[in-house]
């Protein structure tokens, strides 16, 4: 396994929620979108997802929009 991905994989294993965000990701979706799936407060879905992108795992399609902010799961290309 390369050194990425395993990194990758440590860093969502090492909190629950952050695993199950990022798999609800698999097209842009909002912080109370998920929340609402997830039966979890949209306040802790907001920062599960701002350390998600902190990691490079999600990216904000939309960051100058104040309310409405979209997140999708990050692709790293093979060379």
């Amino acid at each position: 396994m390369r050194l990425r991905g395993l990194k990758k994989k440590i860093f969502l294993k090492k909190g629950k929620l952050r695993k199950v965000v990022y798999e609800r990701l698999n097209e842009p979706k909002t912080a109370t979108e998920v929340a609402k799936e997830l039966n979890k407060h949209r306040s802790a879905v907001s920062r599960v997802l701002l350390r998600l992108q902190e990691a490079g795992l999600v990216k904000c399609v939309n960051p100058k929009d104040d309310r409405f902010r979209h997140y999708v799961k990050v692709y790293n290309k093979r060379k």
